[in-house]
């Protein structure tokens, strides 16, 4: 698999692949990374989630390395920065929020732009339960409100998974042109079809002065497959789909056994 050749950098999913099922780093995966880091190999974090969302994570790779978030919507620098910038048009996210409960009522709508996660209900249920997960609390606000649909990088619904099944079926009907996927049975991402994780790296490429034959890339879910086709090195991990793995190099472990460890101590032996 890794036989005559060299990678200088790596961009790696963050839950399911560099998390384990406890959403943690496992120890010895957090010191091969910082290692990397200390010999001058980048490890970028590449996440559906927020800036955020990501740092704490970040933090304790102790890395100052520039994020991709949103899954491609957005790029960060070191100090958190914008980058780089994909949006949805003008119009669409309110067309968009419009529509979602009148298709689904029982489905919570959150907006993000940049570095904010707005709700018009923090005590519903599903965004009181992301705030715990996350960490992050998310900011009360009105969707009639123009200045908070100014430049939205993701819309995220989530609810019952029959609701999100049909909510997904009527939106990629109704709106075509932009990117709408399940991250997971209950969870439903919107972003501009511009956005990809694939594109964000391939503008950092010259941030770190590499090819993208001298990437590796690891993912476990739908949204990381054009990344994994993209790099030179496109690794699945063992408890991805049926899909991400046909669409991989190499299939590793699985999250739990450290499969991304396993990838980084053969093609790095520091």
């Amino acid at each position: 698999m890794l036989q005559g050749k060299e990678y200088k950098a790596v961009f790696s999913d963050i839950d399911g692949t560099l998390l384990n099922t406890s959403h943690q780093i496992p120890e010895k995966t957090r010191e091969k990374i910082m290692d990397m880091n200390c010999h001058g190999i980048p490890f970028v974090l590449v996440s559906a989630r927020m800036p955020k969302g990501m740092r704490a994570i970040r933090d304790e790779l102790g890395s100052r390395n520039p994020m991709i978030c949103y899954s491609g919507a957005l790029v960060v620098d070191g100090d958190e920065k914008p980058i780089y910038s994909v949006a949805l048009k003008d119009g669409e996210a309110q067309e968009i929020c419009k529509a979602i409960p009148e298709i689904t009522p029982d489905v919570s709508v959150n907006v993000y732009s940049n570095d904010r996660w707005m709700a018009e209900d923090l005590k519903e249920y599903w965004v009181d339960q992301e705030m715990k997960i996350t960490g992050v609390r998310a900011e009360e606000v009105s969707f009639q409100d123009e200045e908070v649909m100014k430049e939205v990088h993701k819309i995220l619904c989530m609810g019952p998974a029959d609701s999100i099944t049909v909510l997904e079926k009527k939106l990629q009907e109704r709106f075509p042109d932009i990117r709408i996927y399940k991250s997971k049975d209950t969870y439903l991402e919107i972003m501009s079809m511009k956005a990809s994780k694939s594109d964000a790296v391939h503008m950092l490429e010259h941030v770190f002065g590499v090819t993208r034959e001298e990437i590796i890339a690891f993912g476990d879910g739908h949204n990381d497959i054009d990344m994994i086709q993209y790099a030179g090195l496109g690794v699945a991990m063992g408890n991805a789909s049926q899909e991400v793995k046909k669409a991989a190099d190499y299939v590793t472990d699985i999250n739990d056994r450290e499969g991304l460890r396993q990838v980084l101590d053969q093609a790095f032996s520091l």
